[in-house]
């Protein structure tokens, strides 16, 4: 379409793509043949008269006048119904179909009797036309050519036997002025007229794309949005909307609703509050709590805001606020603030901690009956789950920028497992590594090791005593994705654990922190990786698994 019109307000030739010719000149073209078809037709029609006298004085050639017309309307049905044939020549066909209208005008009006003939107000429109849908040198090219057969009759008429006059040549040269002005005029105004034209479709367009992101974002707020005509009806309304009144036939994005809303269990119920609004006036922006019947026939409380006036007859858009999702999100806050405490207050914790722990290693020292032995000893393993509360707090307070690391598989796994096996007292037997794949593991290091110290504390907590109870394995799946799994021959989660295992706080033993598994998922998180509990079948013998998914490198190619 733009260059179509920087063809038209140039010098330059027209592009011959169909996709660069603006449907503004197609439709142009179109009409223009269609009227070539009627304008021969007419004057086709016109030859048989003259045998009737009333023609005879009017036409000084019959035989070329006859002739001509039968050409001109041929050529005016071939080009329409070739129109589309030829979509890719456009400019070919616009020179064709202009030259052929200039030819044949000039050649009937030279055998109608020459420029009193009549014609010339046909030539001068089939110019206007031509201009319209032309370039602007080939318009005064069009102009050029007209005025010359213009000019070529009026010579003709001076030098044949009945002789003319000087006001043929006057008229002639009138004429060609007339052409030219018409010419450029017209091809003047169409350039306009599809720089308007450009100018609106673009803005069309950006309205359309602005429209489009709008729905989208409306459709994803987790508020409910609607808009209300001035009779009350529902014009369209965004899932959450339909979700919170029960409208049926939910649809995604910003969907017309007129006809489902009246069906939502909640509709009367908003339509009552609607009337209200409007009884009270309308004010902009008043606020109003609805109770709405819910699925399971518990109520739920909204809280609708107008935005609109009722004096008017424009729409009112509807904001349906659940309060839950305020309150949820208050309590998140709430939660990141309470973190943000605990971690001070864990770290103030450490320095009077490591105090009496050294206080009671002292004590201990000088202790020799066994009662008081006991009681330090209960203090010093106290004191260690106090330290190991305070060392996961910390660490999921602290939550340190991950550093994307390529760690060989088996050094790293049989010296984490030597230094666990050696630090927690537990049998190294008990513990197996398998490795299946050659591939490196893509994690942070000490990220990596934190998580596994979890996952093995845990595993070993559940399974049994006898030899490679724990197994952790590394492999590639057939989907070339690569796993990390930390497997025991224990019983396996309950189906309550499973569902709150990654929950922070939660534990099934009294002297647990609850802490381990959700300062594990945190950690995977950090390092883009993901983690997730699986249960095998009771027939195998590791069937409680923790699987650690890294990020995988295909995917940070793509």
């Amino acid at each position: 379409m733009s260059a179509g019109l920087s063809a038209m307000a140039s010098p330059a030739e027209r592009p011959a793509a169909t996709t660069s010719v603006a449907p503004s000149y197609w439709a142009s073209l179109r009409w223009l043949a269609a009227s070539r078809v009627a304008i021969a037709l007419v004057l086709f029609a016109f030859f048989p008269l003259h045998d009737t006298g009333r023609l005879s004085d009017e036409i000084g050639d019959p035989g070329l006048y006859g002739g001509a017309a039968l050409v001109y309307l041929l050529l005016a049905v071939l080009f329409l119904s070739t129109l589309e044939r030829f979509r890719e020549r456009f400019q070919a066909m616009v020179f064709a179909q202009a030259l052929t209208d200039i030819v044949a005008l000039s050649t009937l009006m030279h055998a109608a009797g020459g420029l009193k003939s009549g014609l010339l107000v046909l030539l001068i429109v089939a110019l206007a036309g031509a201009s319209i849908v032309a370039t602007r040198r080939m318009a005064a090219f069009f102009a050029a050519a007209a005025t010359l057969f213009v000019l070529a009759q009026a010579g003709w008429q001076l030098l044949a036997p009945a002789g003319g006059d000087a006001a043929s040549l006057m008229l002639a040269g009138l004429v060609g002025i007339g052409c030219f002005t018409t010419a450029m005029t017209v091809n003047w105004l169409a350039t306009r007229l599809h720089e308007q034209e450009r100018i609106a479709q673009m803005r069309a367009d950006d309205l359309r794309r602005q429209l489009a992101v709008t729905s989208r974002v409306v459709a994803e707020l987790a508020h409910g949005v609607m808009i209300v005509d001035a009779t009350g009806a529902a014009r369209t309304m965004n899932p959450a909307a339909r979700a919170l009144l029960g409208v049926p036939d939910a649809a995604p994005g910003f969907a017309d609703v007129p006809a489902q809303a009246a069906a939502g269990r909640g509709w009367p119920a908003f339509r009552a509050a609607w009337a209200r609004w409007r009884e009270r006036g309308g004010v902009h922006g008043a606020e109003t709590d609805l109770d709405l019947p819910g699925a399971d026939r518990r109520v739920t409380r909204v809280r609708l805001r107008f935005l609109g006036a009722a004096g008017t007859d424009e729409d009112t858009i509807v904001m349906i606020e659940d309060p839950r999702l305020v309150e949820d999100r208050a309590q998140q806050l709430k939660l990141a603030s309470m973190g943000r405490l605990s971690a001070s207050i864990a770290h103030e914790i450490r320095n009077p901690l490591g105090a009496i722990r050294h206080a009671n290693g002292l004590l201990a020292e000088r202790v020799t009956e066994p009662s008081l032995a006991r009681l330090s000893h209960i203090v010093e393993s106290n004191t260690l789950r106090i330290d190991r509360i305070v060392e996961d707090v910390l660490s999921i307070a602290r939550r340190d920028r991950s550093i994307d690391e390529s760690i060989e598989a088996q050094p790293f796994l049989e010296r984490l497992v030597d230094e666990f096996a050696s630090a927690s007292g537990v049998q190294r037997e008990r513990i197996s590594v398998l490795l299946s794949s050659a591939r490196p593991i893509r994690f942070d290091s000490g990220h990596l090791r934190q998580v596994l110290l979890n996952l093995l504390a845990n595993a070993l907590r559940y399974a049994t005593q006898a030899a490679e109870a724990v197994r952790i394995e590394w492999r590639e799946r057939d989907d070339r994705r690569l796993e990390l799994r930390v497997a025991d021959d224990g019983p396996g989660l309950a189906d309550e654990m499973r569902e709150h295992a990654f929950e922070p706080f939660y534990t099934s033993e009294s002297r647990g922190t609850g802490l381990g598994l959700y300062l594990a998922r945190e950690l995977c998180h950090a390092s883009g990786a993901t983690i997730r509990y699986e249960t095998g079948s009771p027939s195998q013998r590791w069937r409680s698994v923790f699987v650690v998914e890294p990020r995988n490198e295909a995917s940070d190619r793509e």
